[in-house]
């Protein structure tokens, strides 16, 4: 056989096999809610951070804070079969359960910002959620002068952040016997935080300073201070560091956020790299920067 057409006959079957070697990825994600903005700019950046790839896939799914609609979501990605299912769990234990079923199946699970009680994933990834909490308070109590009353704004109930971001924050403050928290949950949502603050300004609540554990649910806070009229300056501390965060710091309605990654791109890193067939780490703490008047000019909003 002539060598010249055995060769255009090997190349052809190399080519062949590439194409049927060829795979789309199937990405899902269950997310907690789209009505949060930070949740939206996870979702939209984990959407564009996949498309660099041609072989990933992403599907999201909208939660609308509730636990069922989430689990529901993950027991469709694990029947249809997807090889990747990417979450930030409402509950960390019902999650847990539903996510096993996943791991033994196969499917890798990627955790992105919020953890679950068990080791049932591929990979964590979010920032210290707890160091950036004590972080907040150290910032804040010193600008009181360790004296004072905080409102603390609280996420979404059970979720790790938000214990993470109150036992981090009351860790500090507990020591400091002039120091008194007052609390309310505001669920990350701007106008959970509006509704709250109009009923704490109705109740004649008094407080000297807000820590709020999101940066949307700050920039709800600043819409009820201004609406009562309130003259006081108050210091507002908040996490996520989003562009209403930065324009509130550089025009003094708002003492310091820290910059909190969605985390997507480097979810999408992790799973190209499963693909490639390398290591991961188990668990992966993402910097957070402390974001104030010093470096405002600097820093660019997560979205």
């Amino acid at each position: 056989m002539n060598r010249n057409f055995l060769s255009k006959i090997i190349s052809v079957l190399i080519i062949g096999l590439c194409f049927l070697e060829a795979k789309t990825y199937k990405i899902g994600f269950a997310q907690d809610t789209l009505a949060n903005d930070w949740r939206k700019a996870q979702a939209e950046q984990l959407i564009y951070y996949s498309k660099k790839y041609d072989f990933l896939e992403v599907t999201v799914t909208d939660a609308k804070g509730s636990v069922a609609n989430q689990i529901a979501s993950i027991e469709k990605f694990i029947k249809d079969d997807y090889d990747f299912i990417v979450t930030s769990p409402i509950s960390p234990s019902i999650t847990s359960k539903v996510l096993k079923k996943a791991i033994d199946k196969g499917i890798k699970v990627i955790l992105l910002s919020r953890g679950i009680d068990s080791d049932n994933y591929t990979s964590f990834i979010a920032p210290d959620n707890y160091k950036i909490a004590q972080e907040a308070a150290k910032y804040l109590l010193k600008k009181l002068n360790y004296k004072g009353t905080i409102l603390m704004l609280q996420g979404l109930e059970g979720v790790t952040s938000t214990t993470l971001r109150e036992e981090g924050f009351e860790d500090i403050a507990n020591k400091y016997k002039d120091i008194k928290i007052i609390k309310a949950r505001a669920n990350y949502l701007r106008y959970d935080a509006i509704k709250v603050l109009d009923e704490i300004y109705d109740k004649n609540i008094h407080f000297d300073a807000i820590y709020s554990q999101s940066d949307s649910m700050a920039a709800g806070a600043r819409v009820v201070i201004d609406k009562r009229n309130d003259k006081r300056d108050i210091p507002i501390v908040g996490i996520d560091y989003i562009n209403e965060a930065k324009d509130a710091i550089l025009n003094d309605k708002q003492l310091a956020s820290f910059v909190y990654p969605t985390c997507a791109k480097k979810g999408i890193e992790t799973i190209v790299s499963l693909i490639e067939g390398k290591e991961v780490p188990k668990n992966l703490i993402v910097d957070a920067i402390l974001v104030d008047k010093d470096n405002v000019k600097f820093q660019k909003p997560i979205f």
